[in-house]
């Protein structure tokens, strides 16, 4: 029987819909409206781990994925990777598993979490160019309907936010209600999978704090991000006692 939060399947019902909504108006936010960075990993993370139950597992999820996005800059016709798609559903994802399954968001599960989600970043990011043609044949039609002297032309651009709107929410509630198989797959990790799991999510630190200091806009960044990776494989290395 697969695991689930307390409060069974009503309650994970429950959660997508938070998940589904919150999701949704990130990616509204991000592209389509206000754009103050509100949709970043390292805001959105933590603000839908607190709605689903768990703010300190969003925080932790946030904060390596927001590193590793860092120099993604979504500006005018710049379009990178989609870390908000990302970082909603890799959230709505674990932090119901890690209610679920007893163990709170750790390693092992946001290793198994980040490799199981990550291509969502290079599909939103083709989500997000199919929502840019769309816009861009809305603004005909607001256009056209303009100069008809329709009013309401004024209105359509309101349906280009759907778009982006649906597809994000569609896919973090899927992610919610996908949490349970994640709980049964780290309830049934063993000592040497386990082991195996927190060392991976060490090492997506350490390519987080290289990624973030490969954003600075500097001849040295590589170095820089080479010895950043080095420093924080290190580390970890002393603190897990294997040195």
């Amino acid at each position: 029987m697969l695991p689930l939060p307390a409060g069974g399947a009503p309650h994970l019902l429950l959660l997508a819909a938070i998940a589904a909504l919150i999701g949704g108006l990130s990616a509204v936010e991000r592209k389509g409206a206000l754009q103050l960075m509100l949709a970043r990993p390292l805001v959105l993370a933590p603000v839908l781990g607190w709605a689903l139950g768990d703010a300190q597992g969003g925080l932790t999820l946030g904060i390596p994925l927001e590193l590793l996005f860092l120099g993604g800059v979504n500006l005018g016709g710049s379009l990178p990777d989609n870390e908000s798609l990302l970082a909603g559903t890799m959230t709505a994802m674990v932090v119901p598993a890690g209610m679920a399954a007893g163990t709170g968001v750790d390693a092992p599960l946001a290793a198994i979490g980040l490799a199981l989600l990550f291509p969502l970043a290079l599909f939103g990011r083709r989500l997000e160019r199919a929502s840019e043609r769309r816009n861009a044949q809305l603004m005909e039609e607001a256009l056209a309907r303009a100069a008809r002297g329709d009013p309401a032309a004024a209105r359509v651009n309101l349906k280009g936010l759907l778009l982006p709107f649906g597809a994000a929410a569609g896919i973090c509630a899927l992610g919610v209600l996908a949490s349970p198989l994640l709980a049964l797959a780290r309830v049934r990790c063993g000592g040497p999978a386990l082991s195996s799991l927190e060392t991976a999510w060490y090492a997506v630190w350490a390519v987080a704090a290289a990624c973030a200091v490969r954003a600075i806009r500097d001849p040295r960044a590589p170095a820089l991000a080479a010895i950043c990776a080095a420093t924080v494989v290190a580390i970890t290395l002393a603190v897990r006692g294997m040195w």
